[in-house]
């Protein structure tokens, strides 16, 4: 389950992502639980839309991952956004689930985490670049 942390007007909110379902996303933000949808319209900006019902336990424990082209050690974009900040450089040694990007979406940053333990092997964007989703930002290895 991807865990992110952000402000909004000096609030902190803590979202986990439960469930990807083609266009949409069932969202967890401080306990509470949103169906989220992902437009693709002029941008893409997803909606989000309070569940009508409770989502159901069985079927949110089951996370379904989304498909990319990128290796075992690739560290990808989870949304479209703006690179804030490289935490890291090639040559470091990291930790999984470890902070190595800041990204910006929606005026969020959100800390994107190393996939595996390792060190980092290639760099594919820079800090200012515009990203998008599934889109590789670096690689981790022995």
């Amino acid at each position: 389950m991807k865990t992110y942390k952000f402000k909004i007007n000096n609030d902190k909110y803590v979202a986990k992502i439960i469930e990807y379902k083609g266009d949409s996303v069932i969202v967890e933000v401080n306990n509470g639980t949103y169906h989220v949808e992902i437009e693709h319209e002029k941008i893409n900006t997803p909606k989000l839309v309070r569940s009508q019902k409770p989502v159901n336990p069985v079927v949110a424990s089951t996370v379904a991952t989304k498909k990319t082209v990128a290796g075992a050690g690739s560290v990808v974009a989870p949304i479209p956004g703006q690179i804030h900040s490289i935490l890291v450089k090639e040559g470091d040694s990291v930790n999984a689930g470890e902070p190595v990007i800041i990204l910006e979406a929606m005026k969020m940053e959100s800390e994107i985490n190393a996939v595996a333990s390792g060190k980092i092997k290639k760099i594919g964007v820079k800090q200012g670049e515009n990203v998008q989703e599934g889109q590789v930002l670096l690689e981790i290895g022995d």
